[in-house]
């Protein structure tokens, strides 16, 4: 299954891993109009599934109030991986998790290197049993 948006592409993995592609041809940084957008097809690839997100980190600017909003979205999702291809932007990252309190709520969110995607799956792929066990 694979939800569009004009910013990302979303592909519902048979393992129950939502892959988020940060479309090539988007270069704009995200408004509050497109960030709904990105979180009601997110909702919708979840779907009230123990689903987790795979998601790279796009090369673009975000400001406050989209961080904002996307820190308080509420997807549905078990457990979230955010692969980042930057030193600074893991650093950034992981204190603006700590900030918010997002990596150890009840849906975690771990960033990794784009060059360990294979140990982020597997983590996912443990949260997703974990939460499959609790049902």
């Amino acid at each position: 299954m694979e939800f569009k948006t004009r910013a990302l592409t979303l592909i519902v993995r048979p393992d129950d891993i939502v892959d988020v592609i940060p479309n090539e041809n988007w270069i704009e940084p995200d408004t509050l109009e497109i960030a709904k957008e990105n979180i009601a097809a997110m909702q919708k690839a979840i779907d009230g599934k123990p689903r987790a997100l795979l998601s790279r980190t796009p090369s673009i600017y975000f400001s406050k109030e989209i961080m904002l909003y996307y820190s308080q979205a509420e997807v549905g999702e078990v457990a979230t991986v955010m692969l980042t291809n930057s030193f600074g932007s893991k650093i950034i990252g992981t204190l603006f998790l700590k900030l918010t309190g997002k990596s150890r709520g009840a849906a975690p969110i771990r960033i990794f290197p784009t060059s360990n995607r294979d140990e982020g799956i597997k983590w996912l792929l443990e949260q997703i049993a974990k939460a499959k066990k609790a049902i």
